[in-house]
């Protein structure tokens, strides 16, 4: 059975902090090492503060879901949402040395990450983010 984890919380910037210690957990049990945890939940970060920010814009009433899974040698998150819908399509995505305020998050989450997909099912938005790992001994 492949382990996973979801948690639901209010979509508040106070939750980053638990929602970043429950996804270092989460990969430290499946065997991640110190610089995968760090990217993986940088990544997962900046996704949740993106659905605060621009789905949810700013109301923290609402809620999100977080699901971390490892099937086949990969952590994968899945970021879930009912705000307003995203067109991936029209992210505009801004280099690292483009001098300006905000804007690297989605930048961050694609260097960090194997694989970022955005779905949106019903009124669900659906953020997937998946980071093939290394082998590590336990």
């Amino acid at each position: 059975m492949t382990p996973e984890v979801e948690i639901v919380v209010p979509s508040d910037p106070r939750w980053l902090r638990v929602i970043r210690s429950v996804v270092q957990e989460f990969a430290e049990e499946i065997g991640c090492n110190s610089q995968e945890r760090r990217e993986i939940a940088l990544a997962v970060g900046e996704a949740v503060s993106n659905v605060i920010k621009h789905s949810y814009k700013g109301d923290p009433s609402r809620k999100l879901t977080l699901i971390c899974r490892n099937p086949n040698a990969r952590f994968e998150v899945e970021i879930r949402d009912e705000g307003e819908p995203f067109d991936a399509g029209t992210l505009i995505v801004r280099p690292p040395e483009e001098i300006r305020v905000g804007g690297r998050g989605v930048y961050l989450m694609r260097a960090v990450m194997d694989e970022v997909e955005y779905v949106r099912k019903g009124d669900t938005n659906c953020v997937r983010m998946s980071k093939m790992l290394q082998v590590h001994a336990r």
